[in-house]
């Protein structure tokens, strides 16, 4: 999610020693709206976070699908109808 909104992995480094550490030890950093051109909603963010939340007992979804998909950032989702492809995508490549 974090690489389709921001169009680079959360972590990310050309040196790939220094991402696995990136990975294992840094906090996630979103772009600045005003520098970057990226806006990242505040649903999204938390999102994210808790996705990459470095312990996994707190990380959400250890508790099961059903707590991501609970999150507000699919508030707007149909899953019954979008697991019956009934929703069609806003873009077909």
């Amino acid at each position: 999610i974090y690489e389709m909104i921001v169009g680079i992995p959360p972590f990310f480094h050309k040196n790939k020693n220094k991402m696995y550490h990136f990975i294992k030890e840094s906090k996630v950093n979103f772009p600045d709206p005003e520098r970057h051109k990226i806006f990242v909603s505040e649903d999204a963010k938390d999102l994210i976070l808790r996705l990459l939340d470095k312990n996994k007992r707190t990380r959400l979804g250890a508790n099961g699908i059903d707590e991501i998909m609970g999150h507000p950032f699919f508030k707007d989702i149909n899953v019954k109808d979008l697991m019956e492809k009934k929703i069609d995508p806003p873009y077909k490549p």
